[in-house]
């Protein structure tokens, strides 16, 4: 079940970021370093990456919640709590 939900996770991640960054492979992003330095993408783009992710993963992610997400790591364990998993 946890390679399940750590695919499941790993592969909404690369399909979001495939909206904002095509280029982008989550695999070779520094884990702790913000999405922004390393893509270059603007608050808009990381709007859209949010409702990208939202979808991509099939939970809902308050507003409130986008500063969790500045990181693919932040990202990680936000979708573990989402999806019920540690």
């Amino acid at each position: 079940m946890a390679e399940q939900t750590e695919a499941r996770i790993e592969r909404a991640l690369q399909e979001a970021l495939a909206e904002i960054a095509p280029e982008a492979d989550v695999r070779r992003l520094d884990a702790e370093r913000s999405l922004h330095a390393q893509l270059g993408i603007d608050s808009v783009d990381f709007l859209r990456f949010q409702a990208a992710l939202e979808r991509t993963a099939g939970v809902p992610i308050p507003g409130a919640h986008s500063y969790r997400l500045s990181t693919p790591a932040g990202c990680r364990r936000y979708l573990h709590e989402r999806l019920g998993t540690d």
